[in-house]
């Protein structure tokens, strides 16, 4: 059967979005896929029925950066013309995500609105003789430690799978803040794929730090792959931009 997917890149956060496979076997089509190219840091898929949106991603994590790219892609396809406003409907969070797309020249200016967190608390580990603690900000589908850079690549590396298997936690993420909170470095763990990146950039993550460092003024963020903003209302609204591929079709 020919899978047939786009590849998104938003913010360098790149996602491969298949169209023709909603219901199969998630984690081994992705799992494919991500072998096929190795700049691909995720894979959703995405049902465009009734015109509606879904996204089920392979972990069944949420992720901001895909959500908007989904809603960026049903724009494409279904020919809409100036500023577009929708929903999608992600599998494990209870609320769909509002998202609203605009076309500019090369991309796809993107706005979506998260609920505020389901809880914010402190966490407390021991990596290489240290004691950390550090906020963890828990959303639907997804949480998030805002560490600073000082933690250190290597020892985040080392201790993510480990909280995330011991919270049960379907996705977690390490934010390694620095210092002036203007640059941002996210690692990233799946459980339910074990997939493991320094992502070029992370939605939910600037999210999270919007929720403990942001304010209505907005903060934005420069990452590997680009810059994130996220301003602080009754929801965090999130904005970001997001271009598209052509199609692939693939015996996968």
């Amino acid at each position: 059967m020919k899978t047939k997917y786009y590849i998104a890149d938003p913010s360098g956060n790149i996602t491969a979005l298949v169209i023709t496979a909603f219901d199969r076997n998630a984690k081994s089509v992705a799992k494919k896929i991500m072998s096929k190219n190795n700049s691909i840091e995720q894979v959703g898929f995405v049902d465009f029925a009734d015109g509606n949106i879904k996204l089920r991603m392979s972990g069944n994590e949420f992720c901001g950066n895909a959500t908007m790219s989904a809603a960026a892609l049903y724009y494409k396809l279904t020919k809409k013309q100036g500023r577009y406003e929708t929903a999608v409907s992600v599998l494990g969070n209870e609320s769909p995500v509002k998202v609203a797309v605009a076309k500019m020249h090369g991309y796809y200016d993107c706005e979506c609105e998260l609920d505020w967190p389901v809880k914010i608390e402190t966490i407390e580990f021991e990596a290489q003789n240290n004691k950390y603690k550090y906020p963890i900000i828990h959303f639907e589908g997804i949480s998030h430690i805002i560490a600073d850079e000082n933690l250190g690549e290597s020892v985040a590396q080392n201790v993510i799978k480990r909280i995330a298997r011991e919270h049960s936690l379907k996705a977690l993420g390490i934010m390694l803040l620095s210092s002036n909170k203007l640059y941002m470095k996210p690692l990233v763990y799946v459980t339910g794929v074990n997939t493991l990146f320094f992502e070029n950039s992370c939605a939910s993550g600037t999210c999270a730090v919007s929720a403990v460092y942001g304010s209505e003024k907005g903060i934005s963020l420069s990452q590997p792959g680009g810059v994130i903003s996220a301003i602080n209302s009754d929801k965090i609204k999130l904005f970001g931009k997001v271009k598209l591929s052509k199609c692939y079709s693939e015996e996968i």
